[in-house]
């Protein structure tokens, strides 16, 4: 009966010193949230390109905002284009108030270029002085970098602010 109890035991050592290994190997993962891409183009008149931006990764365009300093009684036309050597693809919007929300969920390939061109309906009488331009763009999965943590290292940052 001795033998049966000490294999037991054994056993629920051997358990425990398994389940222990696996919880100080245990890891946490982190996902860079999308990426802000703004600028704001001030002067006298400003129309034609507010915002220029080269992808150095792939990934998605999301949405996007485009706020004027006052609104234009005759609107504006906003177009988003998206180019490369091989081409380009546009999207064009017309902004009836002084903020336009944008959803664009355009593909983006490594080294693409997005510009974003602002031309008031009636440019001759309305000038904006300020354009202030901000989208999301998020990394695809593939280009983005997972840093993996141990439990401990995790509790040590949290201790000292590193």
């Amino acid at each position: 009966m001795d033998i049966e109890i000490e294999k037991r035991v054994k056993k629920l050592e051997l358990i425990t010193e398994r389940l222990t290994r696996k919880a100080k190997k245990k890891t946490t993962s982190a996902m860079i949230t999308p990426y802000p891409i703004s600028n704001c183009a001030m002067g006298e008149d400003v129309h034609g390109p507010v915002l220029k931006y080269m992808f150095s990764e792939s990934g998605v365009i999301g949405k996007g905002l485009i706020k004027f300093d006052k609104k234009l009684k005759s609107g504006a036309i906003v177009t988003a284009t998206l180019s490369n050597d091989e081409g380009s693809q546009s999207k064009s919007f017309v902004a009836n108030r002084n903020q336009l929300m944008i959803e664009l969920n355009l593909e983006v390939h490594k080294w693409n270029c997005l510009t974003v061109i602002v031309i008031p309906n009636n440019s001759e009488e309305e000038k904006l002085n300020e354009v202030w331009v901000a989208f999301s763009w998020t990394p695809h999965v593939g280009e983005a970098t997972v840093k993996s943590f141990l439990i401990d290292q995790l509790d040590e940052i949290e201790l000292t602010g590193e």
